[in-house]
């Protein structure tokens, strides 16, 4: 039974009980037959009707019914859908007729409503003492107007209130616990990372070589502060240390093939979209003594140098998605301090700093970083540097293609191109001039926290 039948039973068995208010017709034997099978599958459909759950959806009244459930009213749009060969429903709205699964409903609904009333008007007319003409003719009554009083002004209002100073003068024998929570705008990230290499060969192999062992670490720490509104704070700690093991190397035995301690800090101040005013610090050194495969001589230290940059300027950083960063900083005022707090003369001669131990210029700078999610466990790292004293140059960039297979191994592959025209000239190359290269590739185990 569909949502529409039920409540057109209920109707009919309405209409179809008044008949013990009128005189019962005789039928013939035909007709008799048609009547007793009538009876039968009303009473069939009436058990049908008991049987249904009475929170069913079945059992629910639709607006539609109310011409079958309201006052006997005479709808002529009854006999005007069965007599007339142009008609059309009746629409509140000028216009061509939309055909929608709603509206089909509605008009199957409609037709059946109006089988039954044609046939009541017939049968029983004496039920029925209004027209829908009349109705419609009615006047109708206007609301009485409520005349308002003027509220009073509300500050008069809360004088008179006291106030209240203690949630438990109000909430008696209640334990009330508030707690503020201030929201946290820190982000806070670290990556570790240690990989290893080894090779060996014996003594008679066939084509030579040198035994080695090969170690390189990472830490690299951030603590980030952003208020989403007008103050970001970048914070970042870099730590790498390699070394490398040679014998053909018989002075040492080992060498670092990467040491670097990299602080670096920037606030910004919102300017305008995207944009920011901008203060950048920075300082640089190292953990362990360079050395030269075969030499004694000392070329880095710890502290020695010790670059320091103070730069002020703007700072670009658009938004993106999915955790990339993009940050373009123009620096037009900077700062470098580079001290040499070692009395080693190679160190001296190395940095271009003979017979001094402090150094200090005024320049610009630009500094460019980005982290870019390429696809899924695939990353790319750039960052760029570029300072002028306006009589020297120095320029690094650093590319680190991150692959992370799950969550403890993984796989760089690591560039390093700089430009240093400020150092003794025996660091100019033929073919390279005063550019240098490094370059890397590790497997090993990686921890993100």
């Amino acid at each position: 039974m569909n949502k529409y039948q039920f409540p057109l039973l209920l109707a009919m068995i309405f209409f179809t009980s008044l008949e013990g208010f009128s005189q019962r017709p005789s039928y013939s034997r035909e007709a008799s037959a048609i009547v007793s099978k009538y009876k039968r599958e009303l009473t069939q459909i009436r058990k049908n009707v008991m049987e249904v759950p009475a929170d069913s959806n079945e059992m629910q009244m639709s607006p539609y019914y109310y011409k079958l459930f309201g006052p006997g009213v005479f709808f002529r749009s009854v006999l005007d859908n069965k007599f007339h060969l142009n008609y059309v429903l009746p629409r509140d709205v000028d216009g061509p007729l939309q055909t929608t699964p709603g509206l089909r409903e509605r008009q199957h609904i409609n037709a059946s409503i109006n089988d039954v009333l044609l046939g009541t008007y017939a049968q029983y007319p004496q039920l029925f003492h209004y027209s829908d003409a009349q109705i419609a003719s009615e006047e109708t009554v206007s609301p009485v107007s409520v005349v308002g009083t003027k509220v009073e002004d509300l500050s008069s209002i809360y004088d008179k209130v006291e106030e209240i100073k203690d949630v438990a003068d109000v909430l008696d024998n209640v334990e009330v616990d508030l707690q503020i929570v201030r929201p946290n705008f820190w982000t806070t990230t670290g990556k570790f990372s240690l990989q290893f290499t080894q090779n060996y060969f014996s003594e008679n192999w066939y084509k030579g070589g040198n035994n080695n062992v090969t170690m390189l670490s990472n830490l690299v720490l951030e603590a980030n502060y952003n208020d989403q509104k007008r103050v970001q704070w970048d914070n970042k700690l870099d730590l790498r240390l390699g070394f490398v093991t040679a014998t053909s190397d018989s002075i040492h035995r080992y060498l670092t093939n990467n040491d670097k301690i990299d602080l670096s800090s920037k606030l910004g101040i919102k300017a305008a979209k995207n944009w920011y005013y901008t203060v950048s610090a920075e300082a640089k050194s190292q953990f362990l003594p360079g050395h030269k495969a075969n030499d004694r001589h000392t070329y880095s230290k710890f502290l020695a140098p010790l670059d320091v940059y103070v730069s002020l300027g703007m700072d670009w950083k658009p938004k993106f998605k999915n955790g990339n960063s993009f940050s373009l900083a123009l620096l037009p005022f900077s700062y470098k301090m580079r001290l040499i707090n070692d009395e080693e003369e190679t160190i001296h001669n190395s940095y271009n700093m003979k017979g001094k131990d402090f150094q200090q210029d005024f320049g610009s700078k630009i500094e460019f970083n980005s982290k870019i999610k390429i696809v899924k466990d695939l990353s790319w790292k750039c960052r760029f540097y570029y300072f002028t004293s306006y009589e020297y140059v120095e320029s690094e960039m650093e590319n680190v293609l991150s692959f992370q297979f799950n969550k403890y191994i993984s796989s760089e592959v690591y560039t390093l191109w700089r430009f240093d025209d400020n150092r003794s000239r025996k660091y100019y190359d033929n073919t390279l001039g005063f550019f240098q290269f490094k370059e890397y590739f590790t497997l090993g185990l990686a921890y993100n926290f």
